[in-house]
């Protein structure tokens, strides 16, 4: 239930959901007495620290700059963090020092701010961070080496005219990645001159998470699999072990510092369920699954008795620390201020399509006097609605929206056939799913024709204006946030370092423009009668602004009723404090203007 001191404004109901921080990315300090992390009660994401035991947080990075990504040195009180600007993605390596302090200090590593440097990880010695960077040529990532306490140039470790990122060490060996595309990887093994294909295939083979240990490979992955079990791979010795399967995805592979025990994170039906596995009794022992939610990220602390994590659930996203005897989590963070409704959490339903495919989905049930049904669906496509915080979405739910967060063919966590059925010339069958669930909650009386929205972000925002044209019965409005317009523009402008795996997810224009186009949404504007609200930023690297622009010139041309913000300072998304308060006021204020109620006393 809402608190009785609730603001009774709808601006001041929706601020005090962005009152509501989140606490992610732990990586424990070098002496296992800090844990430093990212939040985001300010305008901007930032580095903070917590003790081991928990208590106040104390922040460690200058504000101004949005913090991507820290990585904590295994020997010293400092760290490396990625910022970047105005949403560019256009990612710096800084190097955080004196973090015990009281004053830290961030001292830049790179300077190239037309260059991308994707973090990677340290040396195990301190002395050296590993990353990988697009500055010989903006459509391919090679690895570097950098001093960080020299003013050496970094040296280049693996050249390459593909998308590389390092993801382990281990002594002078490492481990990268490279992807093929979204959904294929090979794992390279880098050891002085010498590199090791670990995982040589034929046909498409998905790596989730890898690491090095003194003697072999651990990593979740799916050969010949409909999902990723637990593998192990040995230098020398051809192909994989199997070690593990689990009821879904393994995703998070996290070997402890002494290599004995493999921390193993599962998604299953979205929720994330961790084990600790020995590698060599084959042991499996699964850790309490209380609170529920989905983990990102996992840190080690050094002597290996005790590891952190971050959790999303509805009643927020905190650090915890777990340890290895009890496997119990104890909170180390905690948001100034907490959820201001708690909400159940949501039902996992199915609906069938009409080709009789499983269309799992998330529902989400209002709280308040009922105002109507949002349809939200998740970006990617290789992406995957899951049970964890959204603030907004949970402001909906508790304005009195019904939000449905449907995972449509094409997404992760059902195995490797469902996650191809969009592909390409598959493309507008995910689109019919949205028709096939509006019609199956209608049956059940959870939606009613015509006076449902859709709402959806990145490749979600393509879905949003896609189901407008091609279903324009079923929708009474749409909010598109960096959306796909025009697939042939998009393919043309976005990032050079994404076009290709972008290509082989929507089809390549030199084969297919012709598809492309009669699927883009900006040629069947005429069909949409629904009014829509378009956000988007300027500085997009992924979906270029000019998708929105072209979009709303189009609606407007033909006379449709259409909104648009545009952020000049932000990118791929609404990340800055201020900015994501007017947005999504303004989205709040657009659903219940075109289909809600007044709100609720």
């Amino acid at each position: 239930m809402a608190s009785p001191n609730a603001p009774s404004t709808l601006a001041g109901r929706l601020k005090a959901w962005f009152d509501v921080s989140a606490s992610y990315h732990p990586s424990v300090l070098h002496d296992g007495e800090t844990v430093t992390f990212l939040a985001d009660p300010g305008e901007l994401p930032q580095a903070y620290r917590v003790p081991m035991g928990g208590g106040k947080a104390i922040p460690i990075s200058p504000d101004g700059q949005r913090v991507g990504t820290i990585h904590a040195s295994p020997t010293a009180a400092r760290a490396v963090v990625a910022v970047d600007a105005g949403g560019n993605e256009h990612w710096q390596l800084g190097l955080l020092e004196g973090i015990d302090a009281s004053r830290p200090t961030l001292r830049a590593l790179t300077a190239s701010p037309n260059v991308i440097h994707s973090p990677g990880v340290w040396s195990d010695d301190g002395t050296r961070y590993l990353y990988t960077s697009n500055a010989r040529d903006p459509k391919f990532f090679d690895v570097y080496e950098m001093m960080v306490d020299s003013s050496s140039p970094p040296r280049r470790l693996l050249q390459g005219d593909a998308l590389h990122d390092v993801v382990s060490v281990h002594g002078s060996r490492v481990l990268v990645a490279r992807q093929n595309t979204n959904l294929d990887v090979d794992l390279l093994l880098l050891d002085g001159e010498s590199t090791t294909h670990l995982n040589p295939h034929v046909g498409e083979e998905t790596i989730y998470q890898a690491a090095l240990t003194e003697g072999a490979v651990y990593a979740g992955g799916n050969p010949g699999r409909e999902r990723a079990a637990l593998l192990r791979y040995r230098p020398g010795r051809p192909g994989h072990e199997f070690l593990r399967d689990y009821p879904g995805d393994v995703e998070v592979v996290e070997p402890s510092p002494d290599g004995k025990r493999i921390l193993v994170g599962v998604n299953r039906d979205g929720w994330t369920e961790l084990h600790l596995f020995d590698p060599v009794t084959a042991e499996d022992r699964p850790l309490p699954t209380s609170p529920r939610g989905v983990v990102a990220n996992v840190s080690w602390f050094p002597d290996g008795t005790a590891f952190a994590h971050d959790l999303s659930s509805v009643e927020g996203v905190e650090v915890y620390r777990r340890s290895v005897e009890t496997g119990k989590p104890r909170r180390l963070t905690s948001s100034p201020h907490p959820v201001p409704s708690v909400i159940a959490e949501p039902k996992l339903g199915t609906a069938v399509a009409v080709d009789r495919v499983a269309v799992p989905y998330w529902e989400y049930e209002p709280t308040a006097r009922a105002k109507g049904t949002i349809i939200e669906v998740h970006g990617g496509p290789e992406s995957q609605a899951r049970p964890s915080l959204n603030r907004f979405r949970q402001f909906l739910v508790t304005e009195g929206w019904r939000v449905v967060a449907p995972n449509v063919r094409g997404s992760l966590g059902y195995g490797r056939s469902f996650v191809h059925l969009d592909d390409v010339r598959k493309r507008m069958d995910s689109v019919r799913d949205l028709r096939d669930l509006v019609g199956h909650l209608v049956a059940r009386g959870h939606a009613e024709k015509g006076r449902v929205a859709v709402m959806g972000g990145s490749y979600g925002g393509f879905m949003v204006l896609s189901a407008l044209s091609t279903y324009p019965e079923l929708f009474g409005a749409g909010v598109d946030i960096v959306g796909i317009a025009n697939f042939v523009t998009f393919l043309e402008e976005t990032g050079p370092w994404r076009r290709a795996v972008r290509e082989a997810e929507y089809g390549r224009l030199d084969v297919d423009r012709e598809f492309l186009t009669s699927i883009s949404p900006i040629h069947h504007a005429e069909k949409i009668t629904a009014p829509l609200l378009v956000i988007h930023g300027r500085n997009d690297p992924r979906v270029p602004a000019r998708e929105a622009e072209q979009m709303v010139a189009t609606m407007k041309s033909l006379g449709r009723t259409v909104e648009l913000l545009m952020f000049e300072d932000e990118g791929h998304g609404i990340v800055g404090r201020g900015n994501r308060e007017r947005a999504y006021g303004r989205v709040a204020e657009f659903l219940t203007e075109q289909l809600g109620s007044a709100p609720p006393a």
